[in-house]
């Protein structure tokens, strides 16, 4: 299960506390988009929410914190958006990868920007690195779920380890290509578009191709 942002954050009770929290977390995050992690500081969120600073810091005790609730909001929104991916079903094998990448791509793409921020400002906060692997640890039981209906047109003597295998190299992919930095030559230059149509074709070609 998700962690809470009440994990890093004095709990909102009431209606009115809980809009004013999500607009302070919506202007954190758009401040963290636009300006970056260096300049990601309490004084730059309270001019764009309106929020005094001393009502920031009633709820977050430094902006790492604040950070850690800007992270888990995010994948609190991917996580959501894999179970939708469970709602759908695809006739074959090709259908199902096609079914999954494009859903997963089409998310890691409307936050890609902020979450780059975020692996920058987290460094070796725990916290937040368990956050991420609890997001991943849903996107392997997605994968596989969506996957396992079509296990018998897996090629590979083990269904089983080449639909985890399948999965980390769509996750540890698209991570890298969220992770680059604007001036990272390697994986900038290929568009999200294109991204998606390669890993279509490569997990394809791996989950169908017949044992040696």
């Amino acid at each position: 299960m998700a962690t809470s942002v009440a994990v890093h954050a004095q709990p909102a009770k009431q209606a009115r506390s809980q809009r004013s929290l999500a607009k302070l977390l919506s202007a954190a995050e758009a401040v963290l988009t636009r300006d970056g992690w260096d300049a990601f500081t309490m004084k730059a969120v309270a001019d764009e929410s309106g929020v005094s600073i001393g009502g920031i810091y009633r709820r977050f005790a430094n902006k790492e914190q604040l950070l850690r609730a800007i992270k888990d909001q995010i994948l609190g929104r991917a996580d959501l958006a894999q179970q939708m991916i469970l709602e759908q079903s695809a006739s074959d094998l090709r259908g199902a990868i096609r079914l999954y990448v494009q859903s997963r791509i089409a998310s890691l793409r409307s936050y890609s920007g902020v979450l780059r921020q975020v692996f920058e400002g987290q460094m070796r906060d725990h916290v937040m690195q368990e956050r991420g692997r609890l997001s991943i640890n849903l996107g392997m039981r997605v994968f596989r779920s969506v996957i396992q209906p079509h296990r018998g047109e897996i090629g590979h003597a083990d269904p089983d380890l080449a639909i985890e295998v399948a999965f980390y190299i769509m996750n540890a992919v698209a991570m890298r290509r969220v992770r680059s930095p604007g001036s990272d030559q390697i994986f900038e230059h290929i568009d999200w578009e294109v991204l998606e149509v390669e890993m279509e074709t490569a997990l394809a070609g791996y989950l169908l191709a017949q044992p040696r």
